[in-house]
């Protein structure tokens, strides 16, 4: 009787702790949540609504991608590179910091395949309201030698940028300028590489609370001496699910023989 008495509290208890759900962490199973994905820094009552935000001064988020490009022009043999990325941004005020980091998978025609990380991008910047329409937002960052590379010595390459936005109405047009220092060195003195250049133009629009979409010209110089300079056109694309998700699509199109084909990203990102 004894042993039978304990086997049912022990289905009772692991039923109740497999069923419970909380998918906004608020302390309120979702069956009971009246209001979805509250942040994490709110007060929230027993319905799992909002009392109060405990910081509002500051938030951040979390975005995972994959990542897509085909072979540039210039290349003779079909490369695939898929790729997973990781990004986090903090944001305090006007302030705010971002780390990144992507994982590669290339395989070429005959079935050879590498794979490893990319450089890992960490850095911070400003973000200014120059008037109600008019924005600024300068940084600095790094590139840190988190890729393997058997002939290149791979150094950390530094990175100044800055980008300006206008915004009328639902329309916003855009320009972005990056200079960045190369360290990377060749042991075998096979290629020379150079401090890069890279700007952008483009124009957006806001066609509801959720939806937004872009097009854009990017130049950037390519890394080495010996190869002419990259040229893109691409699309952006961003949709809120909810206050707390969202996603993006980004495609680009090479117009230089340097780059790639055609490269696409999507990326989820998480609120908090």
């Amino acid at each position: 009787m004894k042993n039978n008495l304990l086997v049912i509290v022990v289905l009772f208890i692991t039923t109740n702790l497999f069923a419970y759900t909380d998918s906004d962490l608020d302390g309120v199973a979702d069956k009971y949540d009246k209001c979805k994905n509250t942040p994490l820094s709110d007060l929230v009552d027993r319905r799992g609504c909002t009392i109060k935000s405990l910081f509002t001064d500051y938030h951040y988020d979390i975005v995972y991608g994959l990542n897509y490009a085909d072979a540039a022009q210039v290349s003779t043999t079909n490369i695939d590179m898929p790729s997973f990325s990781l990004r986090a941004d903090f944001y305090y005020k006007n302030f705010y910091l971002q780390t990144y980091s992507s994982y590669y998978v290339n395989t070429d025609d005959n079935g050879d395949t590498q794979n490893g990380f990319y450089d890992t991008f960490v850095g911070g910047g400003y973000h200014y309201n120059i008037t109600k329409k008019l924005f600024l937002s300068v940084g600095v960052g790094a590139l840190l030698p988190t890729y393997d590379d058997k002939v290149i010595t791979n150094n950390t390459d530094y990175k100044a940028f800055t980008s300006i936005s206008y915004i009328q109405n639902n329309a916003t047009v855009f320009g972005s300028y990056s200079y960045t220092i190369i360290n990377d060195k060749d042991t075998n003195n096979i290629v020379s590489f150079q401090d890069t250049n890279a700007y952008s133009v483009g124009a957006g629009y806001n066609f509801s609370d959720k939806f937004y979409a872009s097009g854009s010209y990017n130049f950037t110089n390519s890394v080495y001496k010996s190869v002419e300079d990259l040229t893109t056109a691409s699309v952006y694309i961003l949709y809120n699910i909810n206050k707390s998700k969202y996603f993006t699509f980004n495609y680009a199109h090479g117009l230089s023989n340097s780059a790639n084909d055609n490269s696409f990203s999507l990326l989820i990102g998480h609120y908090f």
